[in-house]
């Protein structure tokens, strides 16, 4: 078979913590989604080389995932190095068993003084994947975060997970395993200890296992998700130990060498129907420091040594190797649910929202979109914000909307935005009370809340926003009428961006008002992001 070339990133922008597991012909990817919802975003791939949303584990309110408390919180971890610690929907874990998908995953929140992890773990099922309807999360007893699923050979089924106790800024963490009822969540043993890494810095983090060759594999990250980033691996007879550590541990790391691609970890290993082993993982592409993408999902060749312990290639932007062929029946990946790559902050008000894309290009490119202002701004800390957009895809993209201004709506303002968490937005909008196009970066971890800001009076009722996103800078520029041209107010380095953070860069349109009975929408035509894939 003729080898083919693979492109990574495989799922770019905002993309971490990936989890594959392969069925009747193929794959199938969730990655975290910390504060935005809907979470959990679920891929499919015929070939691990195109993807596709195909929904969400966590997409309806009825749900009841609450990420009201979703935050983020910066701590300072060096000179000038600041960690922002996003909670939410982190590190799931995709598996099948018997007919059922199932996606393992920690709802985390901050302690009401910050400084320790509140953690709720669940699994949600799918016996139709393609359908987008998961159930409601079965919740079960684990202290810590990372929690994975093993079926063993006979059908017995473990979780394992990172089990955290204390302060976020004094982490301990450890691998430990429970048998469990996966009917009911319920615990069928005590939880034990396996493994508390190969580095001793009682990090370990992100546990899957796998068997092989009759011995159960146990694959960790350990080190932090920056740039000492690393997988490690262990084995056993027993699935409860002793594990052995891999004596060439890590088994991949990018930390002390010069590749584009960096902080790889967090993998998960896995096979394709040909029996080819591979891997995929986090990792950032640094460009001198720059990487306003944050952690995406990159695609790796695994083979396996003399001695029967795994090695992963480390991931390239491109790499050559046979291409898995799909014993898929029928491939719907073409069929995935409408706009169901948009996304809300935290416990969003789905009823104010209205997202049309009838009677506009066939490829919905293009949507009309409807929002009514809330009190609260893109920097509100707890729950929501009126806003709805899509992740950056690319490194070089364009996104666009059309504001319709209309005379029943209170004061409002309203735009286009980059937003990040509420600790790091940038925005471009109209404010209707002073008649004004503003520019505003809030980049709190430089100090003040809002460390840029301009403003240019107009008059129109219909404004063109647009934010042209490149590798080193995003400009925002408005017109008025189309024709006279685009006006620069803004320019963003994304130095400004890029950051020891865990979330990636969304691309949307936001109305907020100080008015608490305004229900009248704000609306946008022709919302659009080109070259985001």
């Amino acid at each position: 078979m003729a080898a083919t070339e693979f492109i990574n990133p495989i799922v770019p922008g905002f993309a971490p913590d990936p989890s594959v597991v392969f069925d009747d012909g193929l794959f199938f990817l969730v990655n975290s989604s910390f504060h935005v919802f809907p979470g959990l975003p679920i891929y499919a791939s015929p070939d691990l080389q195109n993807w596709k949303q195909i929904g969400n584990a966590i997409h309806r309110p009825s749900q009841k995932i609450d990420l009201s408390e979703a935050n983020s919180v910066g701590f300072p971890i060096g000179p000038g190095k600041v960690l922002v610690a996003t909670v939410g929907l982190v590190a799931p874990t995709i598996r099948h068993h018997k007919g059922t998908f199932y996606v393992l995953c920690t709802n985390a929140s901050h302690s009401p003084d910050g400084r320790s992890l509140i953690t709720k773990n669940f699994y949600v099922t799918s016996k139709d994947i393609w359908s987008g309807e998961w159930s409601d999360p079965t919740w079960f007893d684990f202290t810590g975060i990372d929690t994975s699923l093993f079926f063993d050979d006979d059908d017995r089924a473990y979780i394992q997970g990172s089990w955290r106790e204390g302060l976020l800024t004094e982490t301990v963490c450890t691998i430990r395993q429970f048998e469990v009822d996966i009917g009911t969540g319920r615990s069928l043993s005590e939880t034990k200890e396996l493994w508390k890494g190969f580095f001793g810095k009682d990090d370990a983090e992100g546990p899957h296992i796998y068997k092989k060759d009759g011995y159960y594999f146990l694959v960790t990250a350990e080190c932090g998700t920056f740039e000492h980033h690393a997988i490690s691996v262990a084995r056993s007879r027993d699935i409860w130990g002793p594990y052995e550590s891999y004596e060439q541990n890590p088994i991949l790391t990018a930390f002390g060498t010069s590749e584009y691609i960096q902080n790889t970890g967090h993998g998960e290993l896995f096979q394709d129907g040909s029996g080819r082993w591979w891997c995929t993982c986090l990792g950032i592409r640094n460009d001198h420091g720059r990487y306003p993408l944050g952690r995406e999902t990159f695609l790796a060749p695994v083979s396996w040594s003399d001695g029967g312990w795994p090695r992963i290639k480390h991931p390239q932007m491109k790499f050559s190797r046979e291409s898995p062929l799909s014993t898929a029946s029928v491939i719907p990946l073409l069929q995935s649910i409408p706009r169901v790559d948009f996304l809300y902050i935290r416990d969003a008000r789905l009823e104010d929202y209205t997202i049309d894309s009838d009677q506009l290009p066939a490829d919905g490119s293009q949507v009309r979109i409807s929002l009514v202002p809330s009190q609260t701004t893109l920097s509100t800390e707890t729950g929501t914000a009126s806003f709805v957009g899509k992740r950056q895809r690319s490194l070089n993209c364009t996104v666009t909307a059309t504001l319709h201004l209309d005379q029943r709506v209170s004061p409002v303002e309203a735009g286009l935005a980059i937003y990040k968490e509420d600790l790091r937005h940038v925005e471009i909008y109209y404010d209707s009370a002073t008649s004004t196009i503003n520019y505003r970066q809030v980049l709190k971890l430089k100090g003040a809340a809002v460390s840029a800001r301009k403003s240019v009076s107009v008059r129109a009722d219909m404004i063109k926003f647009r934010i042209k996103a490149e590798p080193h800078q995003y400009t925002f520029e408005y017109s008025t009428d189309g024709k006279l041209g685009w006006v620069e107010v803004g320019k963003l380095d994304t130095l400004d961006i890029t950051g020891y953070d865990f979330s990636g860069p969304i691309l949307g349109v936001f109305a907020t008002t100080e008015d608490g009975d305004s229900k009248t929408p704000v609306r946008f035509n022709e919302f659009q992001i080109s070259g985001n894939s």
